[in-house]
Formats: structure tokens, C-alpha cells, sequence
């Protein structure tokens, strides 16, 4: 397969390296489910998932394996972006369209790759076949992407239910080119508990980022992140989507991960990051009174969120007041946590040369480069 160069244009390679943004969050999707994983699965699989054969039971019931997405929080005006579609083409299925339409027109030097409909994997009750699909959708992300344009870069997919086979998928994906983080999709365990401490070492050992990011199962399946009660409307949903990685940050930071592995760094993508500030805040006066309860906690908890915790922008901020966006900046420490994310294609995309616009220059480096090479290192280039 014939690798597509970077586009020349007003930049040059070594400029664009030096200059290009970083972009935390795009979504590959699949022409036909998950089909388009078949020639990375045994026949043996195939059978189990019911995709061996012709498509005739699709949409019946225990006929065909169907991946777990939002089927009951529906938005009304379309979830992906209608330029992004092509005649007979869904989105961001195509990685050379894709690349034309994110990277060449908003000098974006990588595009980090996130998962597409494996999103909600976390959320199926038997762990073997979250691993296999796993499996078979790094195959698919490294040949169908990763080896199309040398620009994007790719978060290879873990099932958190099997501890144990996520760490060989860790060990046996860490070294292939273009691979720069792990995305663990969220399921009811909060992410502090012992369960997934072997996916951190391995993390830790590689020393890959570990990725998380909405679901889209929350409240829709039983062993899906639960929210604080179930939403009637998708406006609902969407917007509460922050309570599950909330939740997840705390655990994370009481039960001492960051601790026990001092590499680690965790992005949540997508997952809000103004709720960090009464974490940090609460959780530090709170500590101050109930260390005897965490003593492994040697530093007041922020201190952890700040060096190991990163956010993506999008969906940024917009205060009913623009006055307001760079004190919450300041308080925020965004120069240190926060990472550029476009979401494409996605209907709230957000693009990078307007997203942004409301913060200072040197700020908007901090977040659109300089702190995702800190987090994803020489896998970058």
C-alpha cells in the first residue's frame, strides 16, 4: 500500500513537525460494521458472531452479533457532520478522503485515532469476544489507516473486561509503528479498582497513555458506565456524559494509580474538563480531614490530576460571557492539562482554526502542540 506524504503547500515538512497541530480525536468508522473486521477473525469467530454467512439475519434477533452503540439516544439533527459523507460512503470511513478534508486544510501534523464503533465494547458481558473484536480492530486501524497516510496515528483497543488478554494486546501492539496510546472503553467498574491494575502496568511499562472516552452505551446497556439516573432526551444525555469520567477521575485518584504507577498518564477525550476544578478543589479540602483513609496518598490529590490527568478540548467551552474563558483557563492550569481534539466527524466537530480562537497564542500552542508531544512522546514522529 502507497503511503501518502504530508501536503507541501505554505509548509514544509520540518515546519509542520515543529508547527503542526496535534489532533486527539478522530473516529474511524466501518463501511459495514463490524463485517469490515472479518479477514482479522477465524472462521471459528466469524460462526460465533454470526457474520459468517450471508447478511440476511441482520437486525434480527440472536441471529447476528450487533456492536454496542447508542440506539436509544438518537440526535435529532444527524450525529456526523454531512460534508464528512460521500455519495454511497459514510464518514471518516475513507482515509484518504478523511485526510483532505481534516489534515491538508488545518496543517494538522498527526490525527490520533480513536476507536470508531468499538467505543461501547466495554459494556458486552462476555470479555472473550470484546478481546477479539479488539484484536481484529487494531489489524483493521493498522492496515486500513495507519499504513494509508502517515499522518495519522493510532490508540489500539483493549477489552477492560479480561484484564489478562488486554496486557497481551498491550504487549504485542506496543511496538508496531503508528501506535502511540491504549483505549480502554469504559464499562460499570470505576477505573481505581484493582481489576484494571494490570492494564496500568503494562501501560506503565510501555509507557503508552491510556485513552477513555464516552461510551455511547452509558444508561443503555446493563454493564454500561451508569449515569446519575436515566435520561429521557439526547440534549440530556449528551451533556451528562461528564459524570462518568468524573466518577472514573476520582476513583482513580483515591484508590492511588497514580501512585502505584508514576508513568501513567490518562486523556480523556471528549469527556468535559471544567468539572475538574471542583475535583481538585473538593477533593484536596476533603483529603486534608480523611487522609487516614487513603494513606498511600503522600501529595493532596490535585497534585496527582495535574502531572498525570489530560483532557481534550472539544467540545470547548463557551461561557455566556467571553471575559470569563481565560480566569477559567488560568484556574484550570490549561497550559498543563489540556490537549486539541477535533472529534471528527462528528456533529460538534470543532475546528482547529476556530476553536481556539478565544485564547492567547502561546496558550494555544500549549494545547494544540506542545502538550501532546509531551504526552505522546517520540511515537509522534
Amino acid at each position: 500500500m502507497t503511503t501518502i506524504e504530508a501536503p507541501r503547500g505554505a509548509r514544509d515538512e520540518t515546519d509542520l513537525k515543529k508547527n503542526g497541530v496535534i489532533d486527539s480525536d478522530v473516529h474511524p468508522n466501518f463501511v459495514n460494521g463490524i463485517r469490515d473486521l472479518m479477514p482479522y477473525m477465524t472462521e471459528t469467530w466469524r460462526t460465533r458472531l454470526g457474520i459468517s454467512g450471508d447478511d440476511w439475519a441482520k437486525g434480527m434477533a440472536a441471529a447476528q452479533f450487533t456492536l454496542p452503540l447508542d440506539y436509544l439516544y438518537i440526535n435529532p439533527a444527524g450525529a456526523y457532520r454531512e460534508d464528512a459523507a460521500q455519495p454511497g460512503v459514510p464518514p471518516a470511513t475513507d482515509p484518504i478522503f478523511t485526510a483532505k478534508q481534516l489534515l491538508d486544510p488545518h496543517n494538522v501534523y498527526r490525527a490520533v485515532l480513536l476507536s470508531g464503533q468499538c467505543l461501547g465494547i466495554g459494556a458486552m458481558p462476555d470479555g472473550m469476544v470484546a478481546a477479539t473484536i479488539a484484536s481484529a480492530y487494531n489489524e483493521w486501524m493498522c492496515e486500513r489507516w495507519l499504513q494509508e497516510d502517515k499522518r495519522f496515528r493510532g490508540a489500539l483497543v483493549v477489552a477492560p473486561q479480561d484484564p489478562d488478554a488486554a496486557v497481551a494486546e498491550i504487549d504485542r501492539m506496543a511496538g508496531r509503528d503508528g501506535v502511540v496510546a491504549v483505549f480502554m472503553p469504559l464499562g460499570q467498574i470505576l477505573m481505581g479498582e484493582k481489576h484494571y491494575w494490570p492494564i496500568y502496568e503494562a501501560c506503565n511499562r510501555h509507557e503508552l497513555p491510556i485513552v477513555t472516552h464516552p461510551s455511547g452505551t452509558e444508561n443503555v446497556f446493563a454493564k454500561a458506565p451508569q449515569m446519575a439516573g436515566t435520561p429521557t432526551f439526547y440534549l440530556e444525555w449528551h451533556t451528562a456524559l461528564g459524570q462518568i469520567h468524573q466518577s472514573n477521575t476520582l476513583s482513580m485518584l483515591c484508590h492511588g494509580v497514580f501512585e502505584k504507577f508514576p508513568k501513567l498518564k490518562h486523556v480523556i477525550a471528549e469527556g468535559g474538563f471544567i468539572w475538574a476544578l471542583e475535583v481538585m478543589w473538593k477533593l484536596d479540602r476533603d483529603w486534608k480531614g480523611l487522609r487516614n483513609e487513603v494513606p498511600w496518598l503522600t501529595r493532596p490529590p490535585s497534585e496527582y490530576l495535574l502531572e498525570h490527568v489530560r483532557f481534550t478540548t472539544q467540545p470547548f467551552i463557551e461561557p455566556h460571557d467571553p471575559r470569563h474563558l481565560a480566569p477559567l483557563m488560568d484556574m484550570l492550569h490549561a497550559d498543563r492539562v489540556l490537549m486539541y481534539s477535533s472529534d471528527y466527524p462528528h456533529w460538534d466537530f470543532d475546528n482547529p482554526d476556530r476553536a481556539l480562537a478565544g485564547i492567547s497564542p502561546e496558550l494555544r500552542r500549549r494545547i494544540q502542540v506542545e502538550t501532546p508531544r509531551e504526552v505522546y512522546g517520540d511515537r509522534l514522529d
